[in-house]
């Protein structure tokens, strides 16, 4: 879990992590320099729970050197990585559901799941429903992330094939890494059972940076939508459609994602 500012929330997050039913996990937080009461926070929980590795960034690095630094400081027997955001919250059972589902299919790599969508007081406002099998991923992949970053856990010895997350896409890297999971023929699930409350927040990342979000969303179709594997007209008219929207106001924007992408 990488965290930044977020004590608020950040209690709530390590709470779902260590009451989860399957205990057997080491707990990784790396701070990025909070300028809040974050790290003290989760240094209260570090002194309590030795499940809990506590780290702390000389100088601010963002967000996806931070999440690479994490991928760094996993112990070696280590089989699974799952991932969660310092201001989300996981259900209880989703460790267990998860692990049991790497452990039952082996031919598969990724699995996230559907998620329940909060505000900042907890009041459940949508729900965001994910493909279900590799098909279903393959469909969609090419004009939208297939997977919720924060709901999902990967097999550690397939990350280690395809690499850590590109430090180019300091927005969007998790959709970047989906994509090289494909082109190696990865299989990517999600869980059709909602095992996070994601919450949305006007200081959060997806609408802090919305536009640049959109500019690294469409310069990492813009790498593998024209080559062989991806290449069809309606990829292309997506696209295009998508660089439409920068000329959009950010409020119009939202809107129309909470339309088409949550369901009530």
């Amino acid at each position: 879990m990488p965290v930044y500012n977020t004590e608020k929330y950040v209690w709530e997050a390590i709470e779902s992590i260590l009451i989860q039913s399957f205990k057997d996990f080491e707990f990784i937080i790396v701070d990025d320099c909070s300028i809040d009461k974050s790290y003290e926070i989760c240094k209260e929980y570090a002194d309590r729970d030795d499940r809990i590795k506590l780290f702390r960034n000389e100088k601010n690095l963002w967000v996806v050197k931070t999440r690479n630094r994490l991928f760094e400081n996993i112990s070696q027997e280590t089989k699974y990585i799952a991932i969660l955001d310092a201001d989300d919250v996981s259900i209880i059972y989703r460790l267990e559901k998860e692990f049991q589902f790497l452990e039952s299919n082996l031919d598969y790599s990724v699995v996230g799941s559907n998620l329940i969508i909060i505000d900042e007081e907890w009041e459940v406002i949508w729900t965001r429903i994910y493909p279900k099998n590799n098909t279903e991923v393959w469909k969609i992949i090419s004009r939208k992330s297939p997977l919720a970053q924060p709901s999902v856990m990967i097999r550690k010895s397939s990350l280690a094939k395809v690499g850590t997350y590109n430090e180019e896409f300091e927005r969007c890297q998790d959709y970047e890494l989906w994509f090289r999971f494909y082109d190696e023929w990865f299989k990517l699930w999600n869980i059709q059972d909602a095992l996070l409350r994601y919450r949305v927040f006007s200081e959060q990342g997806k609408s802090k940076y919305l536009k640049l979000s959109i500019r690294n969303t469409i310069k990492i179709q813009e790498k593998y939508i024209y080559t062989k594997k991806y290449f069809n007209i309606f990829n292309i008219i997506h696209l295009y459609l998508e660089k439409l929207l920068l000329i959009l106001p950010n409020s119009l924007i939202l809107w129309l994602f909470k339309i088409l992408e949550y369901r009530k």
